[in-house]
């Protein structure tokens, strides 16, 4: 069987060390504070070799986690900061950092009682999303969902009258799928080899208003996807990849679909910020969370 991440794999890690940068620090110059920028570039200045622009902006991240009171983050930002050891600017961040996590320390931890109902509410969001993509009539909804972005692109020229057809008899088998499988017409132009997908990528971005991400260049983190089960995540096409403060980051097969980010903020009771993503990074996320999933001791020892 192909893999379907064979595409992907052909674009250099050079090539796409340099998109994440470009990519980023465009978003930087209009949000100096953006924490997925900071984070995702600080990574491929790392990747580069330039530790120096790398260390320079887990700084800065340092300060925006300290602003938001983020803990969890905090400590990951520590576990990082400690390669750079030694370097003023590193050691500094750090011990900024060390205050928030002792500062939250003092405070009690939750009671057995706040935990359980903590767990409950995880249990209720994924109950409530598994009926959201399981009944007949919840996957004639995505069908319909998606279809609409199939005509678009029909009435756009991306799609001629053959391949629409193709396109919507193959959504609606895979809505009847007993293999959850993404039912995604962005995910069809991959699966089909369909023609035009970049151009395709930059009119969607242009018409959402959501710029494309580079997912791939990004580890998911369970904060944000946890509480969601992994089969509304493929079906849906969407993975909350980073969470940030009370907001989720997500990537969507698509952004157009403002129904899906209403359900999904209503599922999280966060506010979610989506982004397009292709389709082959996609795959590549979600087998990055199946892995998790699998074996989340090995991934935590890492």
């Amino acid at each position: 069987m192909p893999d379907p991440n064979a595409k992907a794999s052909q674009t250099t890690g050079a090539e796409q060390v340099s998109d994440a940068v470009s990519f980023f620090e465009q978003m930087l110059q209009t949000m100096p504070e953006d924490r997925v920028s900071l984070e995702v570039l600080s990574q491929a200045y790392e990747q580069s070799g330039d530790r120096a622009k790398a260390c320079d902006l887990l700084s800065r991240l340092s300060r925006v986690i300290e602003r938001d009171h983020d803990v969890e983050a905090a400590r990951a930002l520590q576990q990082r900061l400690a390669t750079y050891a030694g370097n003023a600017t590193a050691d500094a961040a750090s011990v900024q950092l060390n205050r928030l996590i002792l500062a939250t320390q003092a405070t009690a931890a939750p009671t057995t009682e706040k935990t359980a109902d903590l767990a409950g509410t995880s249990a209720t969001i994924a109950a409530n999303a598994l009926q959201l993509i399981q009944g007949p009539a919840e996957r004639r909804a995505i069908v319909t969902q998606e279809l609409d972005l199939a005509w678009l692109l029909h009435e756009q020229g991306y799609l001629s009258e053959d391949q629409y057809a193709m396109i919507v008899s193959d959504i609606t088998d895979l809505s009847a799928s007993a293999t959850p499988m993404p039912v995604s017409v962005l995910h069809l132009f991959q699966d089909r080899q369909l023609p035009n997908i970049d151009r395709v990528l930059a009119f969607v971005a242009e018409k959402s208003g959501v710029p494309l991400f580079p997912l791939a260049m990004f580890e998911p983190q369970a904060a944000a996807y946890g509480r969601l089960p992994l089969d509304y995540l493929v079906i849906k096409g969407v993975i909350p990849f980073e969470r940030m403060a009370n907001d989720l980051l997500v990537g969507a097969l698509n952004p157009l679909n403002s129904k899906l980010r209403d359900e999904l903020e209503k599922l999280t009771g966060r506010r979610c910020h989506f982004y397009l993503v292709h389709p082959s990074e996609f795959d590549v996320t979600l087998d990055k969370i199946r892995k998790t999933l699998q074996n989340p001791k090995a991934v935590q020892a890492k």
